[in-house]
């Protein structure tokens, strides 16, 4: 239908219709070969619908698509066609100028489908009254201002895209530098920078500048800003409807805490009982929500939460609470308001520890080797003795959001466990986002989490946050590993947390250069060759087949596949094209070869060997660290042993019997390559002997990065599922079937001695878990004859004493994991030894998930895949090498200070370090609505002066987010006083 220009929706319309053409989201459609012409955007959802290649396909908020990055304007305005669950947006609509009138409808919340009577009803009503009523809700995101507002994140999403492309299209000149300024970037006109920008066409140094990031100096810094500034954290923040809820109760005072507190003691009527958790706020707001969803809080506590925080009740203790702590008014702040008092209720002690958390410690050393879900479910059933059954799995969604989102990530490998290095990098990441965007983590996937790991720091705050967000992580690591002890306060000083980094650092090295050794393959006899002969005789081809014996005629061969046979006798042979291959003269320098090249690809063969022992023994190691603890303990203090476990030979012998004898059967006698094909090579069983004598026993699996615990052991009763033995195949598993064992290198009878404090490896670098890992690495790697045949290759001379291709493939499939080796080189992940995201040492695959997808789909993991090859390093991994983690604070962009006059002579140092090309608070300057500036408040309950931005509304300073540009929490305690003793 037609519409005026001018009218409200018209208004909106042509918002919406800039967002679906803007060069973000055109760019990302493209590059996913999404057809614009039929699009359906289902905001609720925040899904999308096109077509890629004629077929419809959907893209997610939680796929590793990019549709995350590029929706948020989009989905934003779409909610104001579409705001209801079922309701969607067709793009582009019928007809040039015109809106659909299911879409005008829906805008303004009317119905748009009538018959008979309601049809004549309807005409006459907009006879009479032409237009449109907006409701009490639509009149506040329908408004003039709302409209601004997204016309001005339309402009702030076409500048970070500019500055994307600008960057991405530096090259190095021959320096290896990049010149910034003779680029320009224009400013959008809708933009919130284009007000405060001196020029509207600034040089790209500039514009950075402006944006407050950190300039470039060669390409690859541009290109890895580029790909920092591609992900909008901003999206994931908290928001009206749904996505939890921002935590702001850190800049509390004991006073308002009290005040709030009394404030919900008087709205909360006695309890009547003494069951755990009635007549709580908790049990109150629980009291408020639709039995079928109470029913569902256990299975579903993120759901739960937000409809508890958002119900009317919900919405209207929110807002007594927030007038009361005098929360700055924003669409959010009564559920801000009320998450802090619902946190408080649970835990008083919030923020002080995260290794305490409403009296349970999630990093402690008993929780080690445990999942996130395990972990979770433990926290849960702890406090279900405090809030009751009913909202303990809530109660512990709330906590955890504000105290350790890394638990609410979606999509968290079941098998990624505490203690792991991988663990310990995402924690990094996760606090690296919530110091950006509180509340953001819990809305992103594990994947899209360590996406964001993988790029650097954008700023010089950037750079202070992550030396923050390492310290707890490490420190926990170092927990987890037993290198540094339990605080039974809670508390950990400098040193041991760089003890602990340096152990991690040392452990991530190995385990880099093991990751890397198990991707490579033996050097061929023919690559050896080949090199030698290249070396010599640098200006033929060797491969050139041209030679021939010179009494025998037959098929010509090169040079190579007789240097590769054995000692060329130079009078031996002839070329029978000298032109192309002048052999009479190359004849004399055969002496400068390599005699035999055999002897050298066998003792490089040999060297590899060692190092697939070495790469697979550090392997054994680090699965023996992610071993729960008290697992760990044991096997250090025990005598260990190892076996390899075969399946029994079931087949008779050949069997005899006559009409008047009974039948016989003779006993088996099964072949040699029967017996190799019944062991289980893709395992080894560890026996375990304690000092009083208790048996255990593990099953070792390296394909699978995991040991596990069986429930009995050789010797005694057993029940062996042996699939994982034989590559997880079913064929020859026969349940109940009985298995031999037999042993493999010695006992381990050693002790792990005590380690004095400050002194101590951790388990992986213990003495106990070398020996047995220099075991199991000689058993992986002991059966690498077929494997050097293969490496060796048969030559055309020696193909008349080749042996028998099968066989060879057949004892070649007996090399454990060689199949899997080669798939990963390749880049197929679907048939590598990789677990789900990360290899078997924990590192991040880039891509994985979208390659697992693309895989299943039928289409090439190798187009999908960074670099076709397990490249990725899981997020921080490079950073705590370098990160200062023991770091005076105060040299931060979010210290303290209690010296006021320090910060009045070398303020603007520290709040330099702070986001955004902002100015600094200015005690003569009057301010206006809106302003936003750079200043120190005074945090009474720590008694010091913290820097922030901040922005004035309402006659006061409050906190403002730069990355989702919105204020927050309370007002700022006397903000820019600082700047007053400058005068």
């Amino acid at each position: 239908m037609q519409v005026p220009p001018h009218s409200t929706v018209a208004l909106w319309y042509a918002q919406l219709d800039s967002a679906f053409k803007s060069e973000g989201f055109s760019a990302w459609a493209k590059k996913q070969g999404l057809d614009t012409r039929y699009l359906t955007l289902i905001p609720a959802r925040g899904e999308i619908k096109g077509y890629v290649d004629g077929r419809r396909k959907t893209f997610y908020l939680s796929d590793d698509s990019g549709w995350s990055d590029v929706s948020r304007t989009l989905l934003a305005l779409g909610k104001v066609f579409a705001p209801e669950h079922g309701q969607a947006v067709r793009y582009p609509g019928s007809g040039q100028g015109g809106v659909s009138m299911t879409l005008v409808a829906q805008f303004y919340k009317a119905p748009d489908l009538f018959e008979g009577d309601q049809a004549s009803v309807r005409r006459k009503q907009f006879t009479d009254n032409p237009g449109f009523n907006l409701h009490e809700r639509p009149l506040s995101t329908h408004s003039d201002a709302a409209l601004a507002a997204h016309r001005q994140a339309l402009g702030d999403e076409a500048n970070r895209h500019r500055l994307m492309s600008a960057l991405n299209a530096l090259v190095d000149d021959a320096d290896g530098r990049v010149d910034l300024e003779p680029i320009n970037v224009p400013i959008d006109p809708r933009s919130a920078l284009f007000e405060r920008a001196p020029s509207k066409t600034p040089s790209l140094a500039q514009m950075l500048k402006l944006e407050g990031y950190k300039v470039p100096a060669n390409s690859a810094q541009a290109h890895a800003l580029a790909s920092a500034l591609s992900f909008d954290l901003a999206h994931r923040a908290p928001g009206v409807d749904s996505g939890g809820v921002r935590h702001i109760g850190q800049g509390l005072s004991s006073t308002s805490l009290r005040k709030m507190g009394k404030l919900v003691k008087a709205q909360i009527a006695p309890g009547t009982t003494s069951v755990p958790g009635t007549g709580s706020l908790l049990s109150r707001l629980i009291d408020h929500l639709p039995a079928n969803l109470r029913k569902a809080m256990a299975d579903y506590p993120s759901i739960a939460l937000d409809q508890l925080l958002r119900t009317p009740e919900a919405q209207r203790l929110g807002k007594l609470i927030q007038e009361v702590l005098k929360v700055i008014d924003t669409p959010t702040s009564a559920i801000e308001s009320l998450g802090v008092a619902l946190a408080q209720e649970l835990d008083p002690g919030l923020g002080k520890s995260r290794f305490n958390l409403a009296g349970y410690n999630l990093y402690s050393a008993d929780n080690a080797g445990a999942s996130s879900a395990t972990i979770v479910k433990r926290f849960t059933a702890h406090l279900a003795g405090r809030v009751g059954n009913e909202g303990a799995a809530v109660a512990a969604h709330l906590l955890l959001s504000a105290a350790a989102p890394e638990f609410l990530v979606k999509d968290i490998p079941p098998n990624l466990v505490y203690g792991s290095h991988t663990w310990t990098n995402f924690c990094i990441e996760v606090s690296r986002i919530e110091l950006q965007v509180p509340g953001a983590a819990a809305n992103m996937t594990f994947s899209q989490v360590m996406g964001f790991g993988n790029t650097p720091p954008v700023s010089i705050e950037g750079e202070d946050q992550l030396n923050v967000a390492a310290r707890d992580p490490i420190i926990a690591w170092g927990i987890a590993n037993r290198v540094i002890d339990t605080s039974p306060t809670q508390t950990y000083s400098d040193a041991q947390a760089e003890q602990a980094q340096q152990a991690l650092n040392k452990q991530q090295k190995e385990l880099r250069w093991a990751s890397n050794a198990m991707k490579t393959l033996p050097t061929t006899r023919r690559e050896l060759a080949l090199a030698e002969l290249k070396r010599v005789f640098a200006q033929v081809d060797p491969t050139l087949e041209v030679m021939q014996q010179a009494s025998i005629k037959h098929k010509p061969m090169s040079l190579l596949d007789i240097y590769m046979t054995g000692p060329i006798q130079p009078d031996y042979w002839i070329s029978k094209d000298e032109q192309r291959f002048p052999y009479k003269r190359l004849k004399s320098r055969l002496s400068e070869l390599t005699p035999d090249i055999n002897k050298v690809f066998t003792a490089k063969f040999q060297e590899y060997r060692k190092v697939q022992e070495s790469a697979w023994a550090i392997q054994f190691k680090y699965q023996l660290s992610l071993l729960p603890m008290a697992d760990r303990v044991r096997i250090s203090q025990s005598d260990v042993s190892f076996y390899e476990v075969s399946r029994a030979y079931i087949k008779n012998g050949p069997c005899t019997s006559g009409l008047f004898t009974p039948r016989e059967c003779l006993p088996p006698t099964p072949t040699a390559q029967e017996l190799e094909a019944l062991k289980g090579r893709h395992g080894l069983l560890m026996k375990v002997v304690e000092p009083g004598g208790s048996v255990s026993a593990y099953s070792y699996f390296p394909a699978e990065g995991k040991i596990v615990k069986e429930d009995g052991f050789p010797g005694g009763r057993i029940d062996l599922d042996d699939r994982a033995y034989f590559g997880g195949e079913s064929e020859g598993y026969i349940p109940g079937l009985p298995h031999t064992y037999a042993q493999y290198g010695v006992t381990d009878k050693t002790r792990d001695p005590p380690a004095p404090d400050g002194k101590k490896q951790g388990d992986y670098f213990a003495d106990k878990s070398g020996a047995l890992a220099q075991i199991a690495g000689g058993y992986f790697t002991k059966d690498y004859g077929p494997l050097q045949k293969e490496a060796a290759g048969v030559t055309e001379i020696e193909k008349g004493r080749a042996y028998d291709e099968k066989l060879k493939g057949f004892f070649l499939s007996l090399v454990p994991f060689y199949d899997g080796v080669k798939d990963a080189i390749k880049g197929d992940i679907g048939g590598a030894v990789f677990n789900l995201g990360f290899d078997i040492l924990g590192f991040v695959i880039p891509g994985a998930n979208a390659a697992r997808k693309a895989a299943k789909a039928g289409r090439g993991v190798l187009n999908t895949i960074k670099s076709g090859v397990v490249a990725g390093i899981g997020a921080s991994v490079g950073y705590t090498d370098s990160v200062d983690i023991a770091k005076n604070l105060n040299k931060g962009a979010r210290a303290g200070y209690k010296d006021a006059k320090f910060l009045a002579e070398k303020g603007h140092d520290v709040l330099s370090r702070l986001r955004g090309h902002y100015g600094s608070y200015d005690v003569t300057k009057i301010y206006k609505e809106g302003d936003v500036v750079k200043g120190f408040f005074y945090a009474a309950e720590d008694t010091v002066w913290r820097p922030a931005v901040a922005v004035f509304k309402k006659g006061a300073w409050y906190a403002y987010n730069v990355v989702t540009k919105t204020p927050f929490g309370v007002q700022l305690a006397q903000f820019g006083a600082v700047s007053s003793l400058q005068r």
